[in-house]
């Protein structure tokens, strides 16, 4: 049988659907089985496989899975989309919802929104439009928009930010464009400004790895994940907007596609209705906080970097600087377009990094390629290359590195927590604990270190210990002033974050067995 061109047997497709919804949630009933399978021929045909067998092998290969499963979903989720989808949910985000927003958050200057499942990018850049438009003193804030997606392909396509006449069919859209974009034969550019506006990384929605500083997705006061989830299972949907639940702040509002509301998978959020949209809330908790801890950060642009994921020096200032995994640009107005060529010239890792700041990844990696083979045993460039290919999302190549760095250097904590966060983004939390439990042996006091074994933990169901690491996090973040912003955060202040982590605590000590907490507290240290 040629799998290119003949009929495929339903048994055979039917085993790559449970992959695929295993792996990612997508789910393939009948009514999408043409889809299932024009996505698995264009997979199977990029690949040197023989038959469907052979193939099936391929992606269930500890080794080589993970590249071929990432290039069948690729083929699975061709989304198509445009800038400001739905006039009238942008109509609410824009009139009501980040007005509302921009308010709460004005005393902090810090703005934190999330478009999740954002395909080619035109969502999360409509929302950076928008803010540009609501928000005059934009550079004076720390704004955060990330648009995450688990097809790379798509997300390589968003960070061009180049687009063609189709995506401009609202009208909302075109009187943006006169704006914000420059036209260059018959594609349209985003001015550079805008772009830098914008963060992206791919990130598996049916996976465990948000909400995380990690991934860049905690305290979100905004989450659009819109006809994303009219291709999940029941299951897969419940275990989403749980998550997009966390994620957000009390207060934060979650926007979804008209088609995807269900008696029962929004339970615990409001319901706010508005002309042509139906929008979520999370509620406030009522808990009012003291006012030692409502004091947030002012920072000017200039005095608040916000870190690409990288090293510096094997301390936890360098580890906190790793937390974010996205590259984020200094504010609008800030930097130009293209970054100053760096002033270290005799010092290609730091130009590397500086390059990193500015979102250069490939030219980075370029760098820091070469600086490794000329530079054999520097653990610093080593573990710079393995963040690098974290963020691109290359698994294996990311973890080699980090492996190399640390043989070369075995108390390097940057390698440690940044393997333990690939091991995790590949399902292999037993590893990943292995490697973040070292984190915090080299530095009991590494915050960052606790809030990913609590993270770790809770992942494989040991609450308990979960919940011993998140105290151990709060004790910590009690020995930090309230407004000081944490390096790599993204703006997040130690206020914030201690916020989350009592609220974290109150809800898995609700989840877990009273008498198995009690059994553990106090007994249970780190490492």
């Amino acid at each position: 049988m040629n799998p290119a061109t003949e009929p495929l047997p339903d048994e055979r497709l039917q085993r790559f659907a449970r992959a695929v919804e295993e792996r990612f949630g997508l789910s393939f009933p009948p009514r999408r089985q043409a889809d299932l399978e024009r996505g698995l021929r264009q997979a199977f045909a990029a690949s040197t496989c023989q038959d469907l067998d052979e193939y099936y092998c391929l992606i269930q290969d500890p080794q080589t899975g993970a590249l071929e499963m990432d290039r069948l979903v690729n083929a699975l989720t061709v989304g198509e989309t445009y800038f400001f989808r739905d006039a009238g949910q942008f109509n609410a985000l824009y009139d009501h919802i980040l007005p509302d927003i921009i308010e709460r958050r004005r005393s902090v200057r810090v703005l934190r929104l999330w478009s999740a499942g954002c395909a080619s990018g035109e969502e999360p850049y409509s929302l950076a439009m928008m803010v540009r438009d609501l928000l005059p003193d934009a550079d004076d804030w720390v704004i955060t928009i990330l648009g995450s997606d688990v097809n790379a392909e798509a997300l390589q396509r968003a960070r061009t930010a180049e687009y063609g006449e189709w995506a401009f069919r609202e009208e909302r859209a075109r009187e943006a464009r006169s704006r914000f974009f420059e036209q260059r034969e018959k594609r349209w550019i985003l001015r550079p400004e805008v772009q830098r506006m914008v963060t992206f990384q791919r990130l598996n929605l049916a996976g465990t790895d948000f909400p995380s500083f990690a991934t860049n997705t905690a305290l979100m006061d905004l989450v659009l994940c819109r006809n994303v989830t009219i291709y999940f299972s029941q299951a897969a949907t419940r275990h989403v907007v749980s998550r997009l639940y966390e994620a957000l702040v009390d207060g934060g509002w979650l926007v979804v596609g008209h088609a995807e509301p269900s008696p029962g998978t929004y339970h615990r959020f409001q319901v706010h209705t508005f002309p042509d949209a139906v929008i979520f809330r999370r509620p406030y908790n009522g808990v009012v906080a003291p006012a030692a801890w409502e004091a947030a950060a002012r920072q000017r642009p200039g005095e608040l970097r916000k870190e690409f994921l990288q090293p510096t020096r094997t301390s936890q200032a360098a580890l906190s600087q790793a937390v974010t995994p996205a590259p984020e640009t200094p504010p609008p107005g800030q930097a130009p377009a293209t970054p100053p060529r760096p002033e270290s010239e005799g010092d290609p890792v730091q130009q590397a990094r500086e390059l990193l700041e500015f979102g250069h990844v490939e030219e980075a990696r370029s760098l820091l390629l070469r600086a490794a083979s000329n530079r054999p045993g520097s653990a610093e460039c080593c573990v710079l290359l393995g963040q690098v290919y974290a963020n691109l999302g290359h698994w294996q190549e990311a973890e080699r590195w980090c492996e190399e760095a640390i043989d070369l250097d075995c108390l390097t904590i940057d390698a440690y927590y940044t393997l333990a966060l690939v091991l995790q983004h590949q399902g292999r939390l037993d590893e990943a604990l292995v490697a973040m439990r070292k984190v915090v042996y080299i530095d009991r006091h590494s915050i960052l270190g606790y809030f990913g074994l609590a993270d770790l933990y809770h992942s494989r169901g040991e609450l308990p210990q979960a919940l011993k690491a998140l105290e151990n996090a709060r004790r910590l973040l009690d020995l930090h002033p309230p407004d000081e912003v944490l390096p790599g955060s993204g703006g997040i202040t130690a206020a914030r974050l201690r916020e989350t982590v009592v609220r974290q605590q109150r809800q898995w000590r609700a989840q877990a067995r009273p008498g198995s907490i009690r059994k553990h507290e106090g007994k249970e240290r780190y490492p």
